[in-house]
């Protein structure tokens, strides 16, 4: 008779709490019945609530561009690890996106958030992380990822989504919600808000049913997808920052003392700081200089030492027209890939040095005995910028 009353009492228990487990209740729930005031918006006219036709859907949200617009989830960035899920339809067959904004910063200086977006009329995915306002798609091309069978992009039909983020990781799952697209690790941002973003131009794209739920892991445990091995030991990894400034120095120009961590700039003392670059070993130099603000110069230094005098030669492949200094000598202009010749379509890639299809620029340099001191000087503002990968051969 105890074990009896023991299994009485202790099973429901126990199924309940399993039961909870496995149904994590939603943080956040909208199906845009009821106006946007879970919602913060920069565009009130590019945000909308409209009746979609459907009787399925009743009102959806309608992102509609218009410069940039975004429509993002308040308090999410005091979620944590999150779960966003819902639906997406592009109506007509026409230039259109939904950028899932992940990670979103703002202070008084800069806005920074990382974007995977989906191209409804391209039926493909692409990674475009904005810095200070600047777009940097063309940094990531690998990530480039064609929607197709089950899973293609149909105008005017709802299709599925789900996002996973945690820490750096995003995980976006588009029809398939089993194994994601794309898993992307490269935005430096590691917490923020979470929402969706238009096209700049082009057209229309609606949402609805979103829900976010607290998660403690990505559901996706496998290899990266895209699954590449980089190969950033082959390259020049080893940078040091300065700015970023309102203009060019030439004091900074013609400085050749290698290892000199301070330099005057006007009437102030500067301090040279480490820079990594990514996993891929991108020097991003968008997460230094402005696009909107007026600091759009950063200097980026490295040095190679040589046990004679000798010339070798430098590549670039690069998103920024950079120019470069080697021991206080200006040693010319350094063209984004396409500027010249769109063989590249204006791609910077990481696997320039080894790839003739992504090659960049090369550039000859004299070497003298001793430490070398090689400077970049980056000027952003440039649409679709902010980056280089370099690579010395010798």
């Amino acid at each position: 008779m105890k074990s009896f009353q023991v299994r009485l009492r202790f099973t429901p228990l126990l199924l309940l709490l399993s039961f909870f487990s496995l149904t994590a209740q939603p943080i956040f729930q909208d199906d845009f019945e009821n106006g946007l005031s879970g919602w913060e918006i920069n565009a009130n006219a590019g945000v909308k609530i409209i009746d979609s036709g459907d009787g399925s859907h009743a009102k959806v949200m309608a992102l509609i561009p218009d410069g940039n617009v975004f429509a993002l989830i308040k308090n999410s960035e005091k979620w944590g690890p999150l779960r966003l899920e819902g639906e997406m339809l592009f109506p007509k067959n026409e230039h259109n996106y939904l950028g899932f904004i992940f990670n979103y910063q703002k202070n008084s200086e800069r806005e920074d958030f990382g974007v995977l977006y989906v191209k409804g009329n391209g039926s493909y995915i692409r990674a475009n992380p904005w810095r200070d306002g600047n777009v940097s798609r063309l940094l990531y091309e690998e990530y480039r990822t064609n929607l197709r069978g089950d899973q293609a992009i149909i105008i005017g039909q709802w299709h599925k989504f789900k996002m996973e983020v945690v820490g750096h990781d995003c995980h976006l799952y588009i029809g398939n919600m089993e194994t994601p697209k794309v898993t992307f690790d490269l935005f430096e941002r590691s917490s923020g808000k979470v929402g969706f973003q238009p096209r700049v131009v082009g057209g229309n794209v609606w949402v609805d049913n979103i829900k976010v739920t607290a998660i403690k892991a990505l559901s996706y445990q496998g290899p990266k997808i895209p699954n590449i091995e980089y190969q950033s030991d082959k390259l020049i990894t080893k940078w040091e920052v300065l700015g970023p400034f309102s203009e060019p120095s030439t004091e900074v120009e013609r400085s050749f003392e290698q290892v000199a961590k301070k330099i005057k700039v006007g009437r102030k003392n500067h301090s040279w700081q480490p820079f990594l670059t990514d996993r891929r070993g991108a020097v991003v130099t968008g997460k230094v200089t402005q696009y909107e603000g007026p600091k759009t110069v950063a200097y980026f230094r490295t040095t190679i030492e040589a046990s004679e005098a000798k010339t070798v030669t430098i590549h670039f492949t690069t998103t920024d027209e950079l120019t470069l200094f080697l021991n206080g000598t200006d040693w010319g202009r350094i063209y984004r890939d396409g500027y010249i010749s769109p063989k590249n379509d204006w791609n910077a890639w990481y696997d320039f040095w080894k790839n003739p299809k992504h090659a960049g620029r090369k550039v000859p340099i004299d070497l003298e005995p001793g430490l070398n001191q090689i400077l970049i000087k980056v000027r952003n503002g440039q649409f679709a910028s902010g980056g280089f990968f370099a690579y010395l051969e010798e």
